[in-house]
């Protein structure tokens, strides 16, 4: 079964925040001192009444009990520690967990640097390999080679005749500094390979993507101000609920000054959409389905109208550098859009009436297979949030592009997921809905529907982008779903044993590995047999 949430950790915390003593509060709850004990050293379930007690007497949101952002800290340390730079050591889980929930800055100082740690790898890694084909360098290389040899050979041709008239010994000389003056510009050159526009010396900072993925996962892909932001835009068009194509063009003509236009043949065949800032026009490809059509209208509309708000929003910690702060404020715009086109009261009520039915989500509001998905995992207002999914989005490749979990699902940071997750195997039947019921290796179950996306085609010049998307849930959540319907989900015919990714998957035997389980696992379990036909991942 799988591990339960160690609330009590916070619980003390928080009432140490607030300068309580255990009898204190457990007065005010009613309960004894021993009791509140157990339930601070996770000995006991702090039940749902008991839960909105605590927040009452505690003043804060009973959201702040929710497990998932100590779980996804815990995950991430977890997945640090199983690296092989700790392969001589061995942690407890509960020391991991406690540490997240008592000193969840340190936690998270830890994250950072392993980050780091990972990018410099990553870095030396790459810069190893372009030094090992770059012509450039290699050709600096054979330079360096050829002048040492000619120094070192007029040096030991001076030095081992001394019968050589003063001539001919200023003539090797002559060599010998004209090549060491070429050695120096060689050795400079190659110096600023490395230095100038190479990777030494340059400061860390977490890859722009990684750090929007942060930053939305700590708000629990929730902004209220940006949900007001779209309700208030669509008042201004004088539509509660639906906005016509036709009233956002006319919108930015009148208010913004912008005209809106489908691209011919001749003027526009690279980009689905080319926004003129000088001349206040946009155009859009005919290749755009209406979907993409009105989410594109919607999204400039809100860049334009509310770029300060997400200018705001994006001066948070997770955004440290500009580059970060324009992929935050990108990712906000492209929020606000999901916002604006599916309004959160009409569509969580339809989600909970179609019991998450993508397909009829998709009819009712006229939108993409991915942008339903994408509003789905953003219903997390108090008092009114629908299921807590996880999201992922893959390429052909198994390069993860988008990743959200509300559900608990620990989805790599580094490296490409599990082979055996839905989200891959969806590309064997493109287009087919696909649903599995996984299991962890620590006994937590999730339910997950996958299916592919082609993004349109801008003519047989360019190439088609397909993904895979994937969204699920835990699997006591599971029954909200249509999906799940003739599943019985207490005792399903078929789970999938999964992993997270190869590198900290603790399975043995599994025929899809392609990467060494972590070290630790390696040395506590040796193995008595012997595969005399190993596979890549087999160790």
């Amino acid at each position: 079964m799988a591990r339960p949430p160690l609330l009590g950790n916070r619980l003390r915390r928080l009432r140490k925040e607030k300068k309580l003593t255990q009898v204190e509060l457990a007065d005010r709850l009613g309960i004894s001192a021993s009791y509140l004990n157990l339930l601070e050293h996770n000995r006991r379930n702090i039940t749902v009444p008991l839960l909105l007690h605590l927040s009452q007497i505690l003043k804060v949101d009973p959201l702040i009990f929710s497990p998932q952002e100590e779980g996804h800290l815990i995950g991430e340390i977890t997945d640090a520690l199983k690296d092989p730079l700790f392969a001589d050591d061995q942690f407890n889980d509960a020391d991991i967990a406690e540490m997240a929930a008592d000193s969840p800055a340190l936690g998270s100082a830890f994250k950072k640097a392993y980050d780091a740690f990972k990018t410099a790898q990553s870095d030396l890694q790459l810069l190893s390999e372009r030094l090992s084909q770059d012509l450039l360098f290699a050709g600096s290389s054979f330079r360096l080679r050829t002048l040492v040899t000619s120094i070192i050979s007029s040096t030991e041709i001076v030095h081992d005749n001394e019968d050589l008239s003063p001539k001919q010994r200023k003539e090797f000389m002559q060599i010998v500094l004209k090549d060491s003056e070429a050695l120096t510009d060689t050795v400079n050159e190659m110096l600023g390979f490395v230095g100038g526009d190479g990777l030494t010396g340059r400061a860390w900072a977490p890859a722009p993507n990684e750090a929007v993925s942060d930053f939305i996962q700590s708000r629990n892909n929730y902004f209220e101000l940006i949900e007001s932001a779209a309700s208030e835009f669509r008042k201004s068009l004088g539509h509660e609920d639906n906005i016509p194509t036709q009233a956002m063009v006319d919108y930015l003509q009148r208010e913004r000054g912008v005209h809106v236009e489908f691209a011919s043949r001749d003027n526009h065949n690279t980009e689905a959409t080319l926004y003129d800032e000088q001349n206040r026009s946009l155009v859009l490809s005919k290749s755009l389905p209406q979907s993409s059509v009105n989410f594109h209208l919607a999204l400039l509309c809100g860049q334009l109208a509310y770029s300060n708000l997400f200018d705001e929003l994006a001066t948070a910690p997770e955004l440290p550098s500009e580059a970060v702060r324009q992929k935050g404020i990108a990712a906000l715009a492209n929020y606000f859009a999901g916002a604006c086109l599916l309004p959160y009261e009409v569509f969580f009520h339809a989600a909970e009436d179609l019991r998450y039915d993508i397909e009829l989500l998709q009819q009712q509001f006229g939108a993409s297979f991915e942008q339903i998905c994408h509003r789905l995992t953003t219903l997390m207002r108090p008092g009114m949030n629908g299921v807590p999914f996880h999201l992922i989005r893959s390429d052909v490749a198994g390069n993860i592009s988008k990743r959200f979990s509300a559900s608990g699902l620990r989805i790599p940071r580094y490296g490409n997921s599990c082979p055996r997750w839905i989200l891959h195997a969806a590309f064997l039947t493109p287009g087919t809905l696909c649903p599995q019921i996984s299991e962890m290796p620590d006994g937590s179950r999730y339910f997950s529907i996958a299916r592919t996306v082609t993004k349109p085609s801008l003519g047989y010049a360019q190439p088609k982008r397909h993904y895979s998307i994937s969204i699920g849930c835990d699997i006591t959540q599971a029954y909200r779903l249509i999906y799940t319907d003739g599943m019985n989900l207490a005792a399903p015919r078929t789970v999938m044993p999964v992993g997270i990714t190869c590198r900290l998957c603790e399975r043995p035997n599994c025929a899809q590995r392609a990467a060494p389980p972590p070290s630790q696992i390696r040395q506590l379990e040796p193995s008595k047999k012997r595969n005399i036909s190993p596979g890549i991942g087999d160790f």
